[in-house]
């Protein structure tokens, strides 16, 4: 019976190590993702062409008008949150309700040139496409709420 017991127990304590280390696994592989794309500088580029070109595009107009954005500060603020959402070890200057709330507000047209935008500096800063795709993955349907809570 003792030697059941002390079976059993270690099965226990490996079954939980090994769930601990799944999870670890999944922490790894998104720091991974943020280092799959490049770190800080990728990150930033990237954060910066997709500002930039939302910011230049006629469909996004609306999220804009009457505004006043600054585009250094919403750039930064995409830049941080993306590196927090990749894995990098930023603090994400926005909460998840603060980006579910402004995606309420983007209609799905607008969704797509958002989704475009992306796409579109997100090939100016990595050519693997491999990478591209799980970037995209990760973050993209988060991104309507992210650029209509910075602009």
């Amino acid at each position: 019976m003792k030697q059941y017991l002390a079976v059993s127990s270690l099965t226990a304590i490996v079954i939980l190590g090994l769930g601990g280390c799944s999870s670890m696994s999944s922490v790894s592989s998104a720091a991974s993702l943020y280092s799959k794309l490049g770190g800080s500088s990728s990150v930033s580029s990237l954060a910066s062409n997709f500002v930039g070109s939302s910011l230049k595009d006629p469909r996004l107009a609306e999220l804009t008008a009457g505004k006043s954005t600054d585009a250094s500060a919403a750039t930064s603020k995409v830049s941080e949150q993306l590196c927090s959402m990749l894995g990098g070890g930023c603090k994400a200057p926005l909460t998840d309700s603060q980006v579910n709330s402004a995606a309420s507000k983007v209609s799905p047209a607008q969704a797509s040139a958002i989704s475009d935008n992306f796409a579109s500096a997100l090939n100016k800063v990595v050519s693997d496409p491999s990478v591209r795709q799980l970037v995209t993955s990760s973050v993209g349907s988060k991104l309507p709420g992210v650029l209509g809570a910075v602009l």
